[in-house]
Formats: C-alpha cells, structure tokens, sequence
C-alpha cells in the first residue's frame, strides 16, 4: 500500500471547492427550479382531472354492478321450472313476481310475455294481457338470433326516452331449448340520483363546487342540472371516451371535465350513459398555483446564495481532480485490483492527498474480498447445482407418481364402465326369463327354487341400481326439486316394503307415526330412507330397527336406529366412502358394493341436509338426517285408492336389440301378458318390420345396437323419415355418466338393464295409455 506525507502548509480545497460549488449549485437549482415547476404543474393537473375520472368511473361502476345485479335476478327467474315449462300455473309464477318486486324497491314492473307480445302474468296483475309488442325489452329480446349450445341467455338492456327506468330483457326457453316467452323487468332510476348525491357529499372536502351528471348516448341529461354544460357542449362529452379534458362552458367558466361510458361487462350489454363529474378549473387548480410560487421562490433564493459564494473558484479545481480521475479509469480498466495503486502529482493539496491514500485503502480491501468472493462463487455455484438436480429428481418422481395415479383412476373407471355394461345384458335377459319360468312351472319345490333364483336376481339388481345412482350423480343430471310434504306418509311407504324382509331374519321393526310437514325432494329423501333402512336391516342380527322423526327447533330429524354391532369410532368416515363394505355382512348375505351410504351422503349434499351417525361398539348405530320444517301444516289428505294395474293385451309392440338372447326373453315375457310383439334384432329389420302394415303402438329399443348404429339416432331417422312417430322406451345397459347425460336431455323415456319385470311393465304400460 502507498503511503503519502501529510503538508500542512498547503493550501486547503475548501475555498476551492466553495467557489466551484456555488456556481454549479446555482446553474442546478435554476434548471431544477424550472423543470420541477413545469412537472409538478402538470402532474398535478392531471392527478386532478385522474381524480375527476376516477369519480366518474366509481359512478359507472356502481351504476353497472346494480344493473348486473338485476340483470341476474332476471336471468335466474328466465330458469325456473315456473317460466320454461309451458304447462305451470298462473298462480305460481305470480307469487314469484310478487316476491322479487316486494324484495327490490328499485323494481317498478316485473312480467311475463308469451312470443305474440300478451303480458299473461306480471307483479301485482298490472298491465295482464297488455300488447307489449312495442316495447324495447320485448322487442328486442325477440330479435335476438337462438344462443347455440351451451351458450348462456344474454339479456337485453334498454332504456326509452321519456320514461325514468331501465328496460331488462330475457328470452324464457324450454328443456329443448325453444323460447317459450320473453321475461320483462322495469327498474327504476330513482338509485341513481341517491348515488350521484352520495358521490357529490364525500368529494365536498376535495372539490366544493363538484357536479356530477348522467348523458345518454344523443347527450341529454338523464340526472343532473340540464343547464350546467349545454346541449353543443352535452353532445360532445357524450361521445368522448373515458379519461378527462377542460372544457370552457357557455357562460364562460373554464371546467375540468371527468368522464366513464357505462359501456357494460360482466356478460351485458351497456346502457351506453356517459357518467360525467365536473369542477371549476380555478377551484381545482388553486393548490397548483400555490405549489408554482413556492418551488420558484425557494429556489431563487438558494440559486443566489450559491451563486455568490463560488462563483470565483471554476479554474482552482481541474488540476488534482484530473490526475485522480485519470488514476480512476486505470482502476477501471485493471482485470484485477490485486498491484494497482493511486498517484497524484506533488503540488495536490492535502485534501487531494488524503482523498487518494483513502481510495487506495479501498482498492488494497476491494483486492482483497474479490478473492474471496470469486471462492464463494465457486461453492455456491455447486451447491445451486447439486440442489437443482435433486429437485429436478423430485420433481420427475412427483410427475410420474401423478400420471399413475390419474392412468389408474382411467383404467378403474373404464373397468366399470365395460363391466357394467356387459354384465348387465345376460342379467337382464336372465331376469326375463326367470319371470317367465315363474308363469309355467309348477309343484311347491320348482316355484321355491324360482323364487330363490329371482331373490338373487333382485340383490344383483340393486348392486347396478346403486352403480346407476353413482353414474347419475356423476353426470350431474340429479337435480334437487324441494317442496313441502308430509314426512310420515313417505315413512310408511318405506317401511311397507321392509317389514315382511325384517320378519324375515327375526327382527323387529317398528315406525313411529309423525305427521310433521318438511321441505325437501320426495323422491330423493326416499332413496336416502330406503338406502339407510335396507344398511340397518342387513347388519343387523338381533333385535330390532326404529324408524322416527323428532322435532328439534327448526328442524326435523329424520332417525334410524338399529342392534347391530356398531360402526368403530375410526371408521366412522369412511364408511361414507365409496366401495367401502364391512368384513362380513348379517344373515350371511352379500354386504353389495359399498356404495350405499356413500350415495347417502351425496344425495344430503345436494339437498343441504346434514347428516349425523352415532354408534357405540356392540350396542348399535343411529344415521340421524335434520331436514327443514315447514312454514305451516299440511291439512290432512287421505290417501288415494289404488288404480287397477294397466293392462298391455292386444298392443302391437316392437322389441329391437342386437342380443338375440335378450329379443326372445322379452317377447316372451311381453306376450304373455297378451301383446303381439314384433321382434328384431337388427336396425333394418326394425325398419322393415315398421313399413308393414299393421301399426305399432310401441317400440322398445335398445341404445348401442349393432355396428354402432345408435338408438337415439335411429328413433330421429324414423321420425325424420315419418316412419314411426310412436311412443318409444330406451333400455340400454350404458351407465356412464356421459350417456345417461345424453339420454336424459334427449326427453325420450329410457330405463337401465337390468330392470325388474313389474318396473318394465308399468313403463310400457303409461307410454301407450
């Protein structure tokens, strides 16, 4: 390290630097002085009229978020089964209407129009069978092109000149997606002055003469002073995009003009309003002025003292500063700092000298950590190295783990899927013939070994039945229709058709009467009862199993208790799972698939009841279901009689499959309840047999027929062709989620093999009544 004497008769660089300072110190702060008033101007100014903008769009915001909120109120009453479906009841759409304008103030008129233009209900009965033809709502949702599949209903948005509201518009379509109607809403713009009253209050401290106003898209004032801009002035803003400008009024006044289109979003269509809040230029700029005056001030007077005190010292300076500088850059240019050392000439001042002996310790210490650093470098660059590659590792292992996994959920679902299906074909054909074994055989041990046969048949029914269940929640076509009903009345249905099976292995069954009304699905609480009560009966060995409901608040508590051996407290979830079954089952039948309780708890998913089991070890398990109670009783119906069996005898009926195992057990089993059946077991020969001369009253087809021709398809190639416009049946052993989607949108009935003989006749039995 160099090293350099210290000379005190030197002169010092204060007075130097002093003289040099001032006058760059002054030349700086007058061009800062300048560009900084010039930027702070103009910065400010447009924070000012940003501000103005910002109001304005919060305006708009809110004023689209109310319209969208409506918008969806309207949307949500276009998909209720009270509107799509034609055959609904006057009353029942009027108590919706009632009840959404009752719940909105801002709702002036909500109704219903058919596709001629005639209000056939609307809230509170006004305007019922008025032509409304004429107005934008109706018109223009008519004019709307059909949405294509899976494209959501865009409403219509209208406003009329003269009237205070906005026109909402929504076409009402059926299952098959035709429109039935047109669904009409009135809003008022009463909102929309509580709003810009609102926005003008808490901007006061900011801007004390804020004005905010509403244009339409021709520039006339909707809300707000009509003389404030003037109908030139009005026009113009009405067609400026977002942002703000000034502007000067007609009377002369110099505004700062804030502006936002509420042009639409969230999947509507804008009103097309200009929302536009002004505030006098003098008033909004007056903190800009202020802040001009002081920046110049400021800076005129530190300009002068600087420039005063240095202006002397410009040529003092160059000499040491240029023998460090050119040091410096030598420094610069040195591929190591290892051996390089600062000089400056001998007649520097002592400052100079002591300022290089200070940079040259730094040099000597910067040498020294580059060593250093170049060392760890070196480390972390191995280490990043060596971490990025077990990473790497992992992450191979993570992604490999993770296509197994989704390649055997594929396989397990493909696996069933195809096993379900074929399985289910012989076992539809044998349940055929085994009920028309049952017509022809007699003697007390053939009708015996029929009725076993039969038993077994109907506990593989309700393993696919439980299959089918889980395919349709999976498909998404499940769809909860809550309603009141007696509670008590479904119970006793249920529990008639266990107690001869609970006679059966020794138990006891009992069912505690409830009268109690609750609002739910009947027909899917009812597959909840019946999975709970068949679970109890069939682990249960002793005793006895109770079927109640207790009241509890708001709530009713649906119960099912049993003897059996109790559920362990660790398996307690996952029971609930699916294929999860118990090591052995009561009475030494099958325990099924395990899929049971797991439908259970699906099905109170989608009905948002909650589900409770309680279970101690040896002494029994209670399934505990809580549903709503009612708002009031149900009065006491009886209960209808019992309608005669309809009757197939002397029905010409077509049966198409492409097994011919299953055509001749159906035919079978279909003539010998008296109809003629025309069998085929190809789609030509279904064709043909449909060209002959006496007329079918019924086709039972099934779903994948041979070489892929689709059942689906070939009933609309009939119909296409007019070659059969009779009342089809479906009967397939698909149960994939995606086929049971089809066929449930496709409106035609359809059942799943295996089906029982009693549940085929009855269907065949309603379509030709």
């Amino acid at each position: 390290m160099a090293t350099y004497p210290t000379f005190l008769t030197r002169p010092g660089l204060r007075g130097i630097l002093t003289g040099t300072l001032a006058v760059l110190t002054a030349a700086l702060i007058l061009s800062v002085t300048a560009v900084v008033v010039w930027t702070a101007t103009r910065e400010a100014q447009r924070s000012i009229g940003r501000s103005l903008g910002d109001l304005a769009a919060y305006m708009r915001e809110a004023l689209e978020s109310d319209v969208y909120e409506r918008w969806r109120s309207a949307r949500t009453l276009s998909t209720l089964p009270a509107f799509t479906n034609p055959a609904s009841s006057y009353p029942g759409k009027r108590v919706i209407l009632d009840r959404v304008k009752g719940n909105v103030d801002e709702i002036v008129w909500i109704g219903f129009a058919d596709l001629s233009g005639h209000v056939t209900v609307a809230s509170g009965g006004v305007g019922e069978a008025t032509d409304v033809t004429g107005r934008r709502w109706f018109a223009a949702a008519r004019d709307r092109p059909a949405r294509a599949p899976g494209e959501p209903e865009r409403p219509t948005i209208q406003t009329t000149p003269g009237e205070r509201v906005v026109e909402i518009g929504v076409n009402v379509r059926d299952a098959s997606g035709g429109s039935v109607g047109i669904l009409g809403m009135l809003v008022s713009w009463d909102w929309l002055g509580h709003l810009r009253r609102s926005l003008i209050d808490r901007s006061q401290g900011r801007q004390s003469d804020l004005e905010v106003i509403v244009l339409d898209r021709e520039g006339r004032t909707v809300i707000g002073d009509q003389n404030h801009l003037g109908p030139t002035l009005a026009r113009q803003i009405a067609q400026r995009p977002d942002g703000f400008a000034t502007d000067t009024l007609p009377d002369g006044r110099v505004m700062v003009i804030g502006t936002s289109r509420a042009s639409g979003g969230r999947g509507i269509e804008g009103l097309g309003w200009q929302i536009v809040v002004t505030s006098s230029a003098a008033v909004a700029f007056a903190p800009v002025d202020e802040l001009r005056r002081q920046i110049i001030a400021a800076g005129g007077i530190v300009g002068l003292m600087v420039l005063a005190a240095g202006w002397w010292v410009a040529g003092r300076i160059a000499s040491p500063l240029q023998a460090i500088a050119a040091r410096a850059d030598r420094v610069g240019l040195a591929e190591a700092l290892d051996g390089v050392e600062i000089e400056v000439p001998k007649s520097s001042s002592r400052e100079i000298v002591s300022l290089a002996a200070s940079l040259q310790g730094m040099i000597d210490r910067l040498a020294d950590n580059e060593e250093a650093l170049k060392h760890l470098a070196n480390t972390l660059e191995h280490r990043v190295a060596v971490r990025t590659a077990e990473l790497e590792a992992a992450n191979r292992a993570l992604s490999a783990a993770r296509d197994d996994a989704v390649a055997a959920t594929a396989a397990k679902s493909r696996f069933l899927a195809a096993a379900s299906h074929d399985l289910r074909q012989p076992l539809h054909a044998l349940s055929l013939f085994a009920n028309a074994l049952s017509r022809r055989v007699q003697g007390e041990e053939p009708r015996r070994l029929v009725a076993n046969m039969e038993t077994t048949l109907g506990s593989l029914q309700d393993m696919f039945n439980a299959l089918l269940d889980v395919s349709r929640l999976d498909a998404g076509i499940v769809v909860a229709e809550p309603r009141t009903f007696v509670i008590g009345d479904l119970l006793e249905r249920v529990a008639a058709g266990f107690r001869a099976q609970a006679a059966a292995h020794g138990l006891e069954f009992r069912l505690v009467p409830s009268r109690l009304a609750v609002v739910s699905d009947p027909i899917l609480i009812e597959t909840v009862l019946r999975n709970l009560v068949g679970n109890a009966l069939k682990f249960t060995a002793s005793g006895k199993v109770l079927v109640g409901v207790r009241r509890r608040g708001d709530r009713a508590v649906l119960e099912i208790h049993d003897t059996g051996p109790g559920v362990p407290e660790e398996d307690r979830e996952r029971v609930f799972e699916e294929f999860e079954r118990t090591k052995a089952a009561a009475h030494g039948q099958n325990d099924g698939l395990g899929l049971g309780l797991s439908i259970v708890r699906r099905l109170c998913a989608l009905l948002d009841h909650r589900i409770l089991l309680t279970s101690r070890h040896g002494r029994g398990t209670v399934f505990r279901v809580e549903l709503p109670l009612a708002a009031r009783a149900l009065p006491l119906v009886e209960a209808p009689g019992v309608q005669p069996d309809l009757s197939l005898a002397g029905r010409h009926i077509l049966v198409l499959d492409d097994e011919p195992m299953i055509v001749d057990a159906l035919a079978r089993t279909l003539r010998d309840d008296g109809a003629t059946v025309t069998a085929a077991c190809n789609s030509a020969e279904a064709t043909e047999a449909l060209a002959g001369a006496r007329e079918v009253d019924l086709a039972v087809i099934d779903l994948q027929l041979e070489r892929g021709v689709d059942g689906l398809d070939l009933i609309d190639r009939w119909r296409r062709e007019r070659a059969y416009a009779r009342p089809t049946l479906i009967v397939t052993g698909a149960t994939d989620p995606q086929t049971l989607a089809r066929l449930q949108a496709s409106g035609t009935p359809w059942l799943t093999k295996p089906v029982a003989v009693d549940v085929l006749r009855a269907a065949l039995a309603r379509l030709v009544v």
